[in-house]
């Protein structure tokens, strides 16, 4: 009879099962790699040794304890830690505390003066201790923020092929049609809630990169966690393959993914309705769905279609809308001016764009402006010019017809502004140095505080330089951008430009999201966003030329962001976590992630001494039949 190999990890319930399922073979089967490898199972450890939060002591080894990055310490276990958990020995004899591994963090993260390699110092800190890179990430949000996500993120996803180091997230390709479940089954974790899932396609300014985007899902999901302690484990990166039409990644030997031409039509969308089905069966109704640069011709469709279905919204299109809306609350204080005062000018007209004057709209309705006149107070410009009723040029396809206007056809930026002369210059059109000098001397000319917005990213597609802007309009300009710039000096006084940073909102909205259950997540909750980022924007931030309050602060803006969409989903009916909590601060903050090492060792009690019962004596209780099969005997 065979003995069943002792087996460890997550992987040993699906292998031990497999192994019952197999008829038997004959003791004289040759050996093979696999029978080879499971006679030596004492060596097999799988990289994650727990999932979820809630660890099980006897599922764990204490070699796993340094192994699994959830798990893993460093020099932090304690004397007793390593002597009951067997690693005794194992490590040095130095015993340190979180506070110092930070500092060593620091130092050698600092070491490197590309920004890549400081990228890929905090990836391996995240393969080896979960806790310090989180902690690290979200004490030094400020000096980390541009080397975790953009701009820096852009650049590790165009190195991805040469960079890729580990699995983390989930690769779902178009060859899978028909099994998007079973591959989603694949990923060890039971209590996802939240997925960003990105198919490639419109990566920052960057264009199509196909499965080497992944570097955005999980660098969100990243900030998902260090910025409002969204548990880890229940964050899922996700790339769709459906291939890419970079002719660059196609022909380069270290592209990871299919090389083949993108699936469009039909079977694209099709294969994307079987992913949404596919992660409800997995996950649950309530599961937060964030699609993060899909293309133009896509995103919008994607969002009308899914909205009032899953639990989903769109970061490029609302996220962005939420975070500059708030900017241009904050500037109201400094212009004294209305919305409905404000004549708004886009320079691109894409997902962004579109999502920005759509979220402008709905201040404006707050504000008791009709939709109509506050439509009005909105032009466009796109590849083909100004969007009009009247030009043959380009088309007015989704929303933005709602933008178009009935005057003659206009292609030149800079006459455009000259004839219009808005308050308000918004750039998402990924154009580099779109907005030139004499576009920002205009702005200047016409209006006192102009208000301009260089939002593409990352900062080699902004449509101009903090520094331009202020020296072009006398430092009179209200600057936001969506890459950071450094300080601006114009005379005797300090600029110090604002970042319109997409991370102000999403972790805060998703927190709310993901804590309360909500079905369909509506714009008013971005709106809502929006006006707690504003409200937390102080004078002194002002001052020194910001519309948005310091990095450092996000985790405080995440909680009140939550704070608001808790309350909103309740008001709505939207949640399906009940009853409703009084203290919803309080509520939240029990539900983060805990970014401090807790004892590796399991609890213990002490248990009452018993009470001294005199028990009767024992006497051998004989079985039945015994004495009359001894008589026979």
């Amino acid at each position: 009879m065979f003995s069943r190999p002792l087996l460890y990890g997550n992987f040993s319930k699906i292998c031990a099962s497999a192994a019952a399922r197999q008829p038997h073979q004959s003791v004289t089967q040759p050996t093979t790699a696999s029978t080879a490898v499971a006679n030596n199972n004492t060596q097999i450890r799988e990289y994650h040794e727990v999932v979820g939060d809630i660890l099980c002591p006897s599922q764990v080894m204490g070699i796993d304890h340094i192994r699994d990055p959830r798990l893993n310490k460093g020099l932090a276990f304690t004397l007793e830690e390593r002597q009951v958990l067997g690693i005794h020995g194992l490590q040095p004899a130095r015993f340190k505390t979180q506070e110092e591994q930070l500092e060593l963090c620091k130092i050698a993260v600092n070491r490197y003066s590309e920004s890549l390699n400081k990228y890929l110092y905090l990836s391996d800190l995240q393969d080896r201790n979960e806790r310090l890179f989180f902690r690290f990430l979200s004490e030094n949000i400020e000096e980390m923020m541009p080397i975790i996500y953009t701009p820096t993120v852009g650049l590790a996803c165009q190195r991805f092929g040469l960079i890729y180091r580990r699995p983390r997230g989930l690769f779902v390709t178009i060859n899978d049609r028909g099994h998007v479940f079973d591959v989603i089954k694949n990923w060890p974790e039971p209590d996802v809630r939240a997925i960003v899932v990105t198919d490639g396609e419109r990566i920052l300014g960057l264009g199509d990169l196909g499965a080497s985007g992944m570097g955005i899902p999980v660098g969100k999901l990243a900030l998902y966690t260090a910025l409002a302690g969204i548990k880890p484990h229940q964050c899922l990166p996700i790339l769709i393959d459906v291939g890419t039409n970079n002719i660059d990644l196609l022909e380069d030997p270290l592209y990871v993914g299919l090389r083949q031409k993108r699936v469009v039509g039909r079977e694209y969308d099709d294969f994307i309705d079987e992913f949404m089905q596919a992660v409800v069966k997995r996950y649950g109704q309530n599961t937060l769905i964030q699609f993060e640069d899909f293309g133009n011709h896509n995103a919008f469709r994607f969002l009308d279609k899914y909205r009032n279905t899953y639990c989903t919204f769109n970061d490029d299109i609302q996220g962005t809308a939420s975070v500059a809306v708030a900017g241009l609350y904050a500037s109201k204080r400094i212009t004294g001016r209305s919305f409905a005062e404000y004549t708004f000018l886009f320079a691109g007209a894409g997902e962004a764009a579109i999502g920005i004057a759509d979220l402008v709209v709905k201040a404006m309705v707050a504000e008791g402006v009709s939709l109509e006149e506050a439509r009005s107070k909105i032009w466009m410009v796109d590849i083909d010019g100004l969007l009009t009723t009247t030009r043959k040029d380009g088309n007015l396809e989704g929303h933005k017809f709602n933008y178009a206007k009935e005057v003659e056809p206009m292609k030149n930026l800079e006459d455009i502004v000259d004839k219009i002369k808005p308050n308000v210059l918004i750039g998402a059109s990924a154009a580099a140095g779109i907005f030139t000098p004499k576009i920002l001397q205009t702005m200047a000319a016409n209006n006192e505080r102009p208000v301009v917005f260089a939002l593409s990213n990352p900062t080699s597609k902004a449509e101009c330089t903090a520094e331009q802007a202020y020296q072009n309009t006398e430092g009179r300009v209200i600057f936001s951008s969506g890459s950071p710039f450094p300080p601006v000096t114009i005379g005797d006084k300090t600029f110090y430009p604002g970042q319109g940073n997409n991370a102000y909102i999403f972790p805060g909205v998703a927190l709310g999201v993901i804590a309360t259950g909500t079905h369909h997540i509506p714009d008013d909750m971005f709106l809502i966003a929006s006006q707690e980022l504003a409200n937390y924007v102080s004078d002194a931030d002002l001052e020194r030329g910001s519309l948005y309050p310091p990095l450092s602060s996000i985790r405080e803006i995440s909680m009140r962001i939550a704070m608001g969409v808790t309350k909103c989903a309740y008001d709505k009916g939207l949640a399906s976590t009940y009853p409703e909590p009084q203290d919803k601060r309080k509520w939240l903050e029990e539900q983060l992630y805990n970014f401090n090492y807790e004892s590796s060792l399991p609890v213990t009690w002490v248990w009452p001494r018993m009470p001294y019962i005199k028990t009767r004596d024992l006497n051998p209780t004989k079985l039945f039949g015994d004495s009359k099969d001894t008589q026979k005997k």
